[in-house]
């Protein structure tokens, strides 16, 4: 049997105690999850900010130009077709010379270590 003070409403007293009890843990984690979302907030603007920096060094690279483009459009063409295009890439004094290579080399693919 449970002890029970004199001139005390243990009941009410009990009942009370449990319901502050229930009301500070949900306070508690109401708390928690406050600084929860709080740091979660900071790594989030903590990795954007980083991601500026990292994303493509835009400032390093170089400007686009057309012999770029062109350059980057024979390398995926040769990769499509399994054609090499490292020499022509690499070698050539003019995009419209890098053209002719790689096109005697799609009608001529057997001839292709020769060039």
């Amino acid at each position: 049997m449970m002890y029970k003070a004199k001139n005390v409403d243990t009941d009410k007293a009990l009942k009370y105690l449990e319901d502050t009890s229930k009301y500070q843990f949900e306070m508690e984690n109401l708390e928690i999850a406050k600084v929860q979302k709080y740091y979660e907030g900071i790594r989030k603007g903590l990795g954007i900010a980083k991601g500026i920096f990292e994303c493509s060094n835009f400032e390093q690279k170089e400007e686009p130009t057309y012999e770029n483009g062109v350059l980057d459009f024979i390398y995926e063409l040769g990769k499509e077709l399994d054609i090499l295009t490292q020499d022509i890439r690499e070698n050539v004094t003019s995009v419209d010379d890098a053209c002719a290579v790689l096109a005697e080399r799609i009608k001529n693919p057997d001839n292709e270590l020769e060039q």
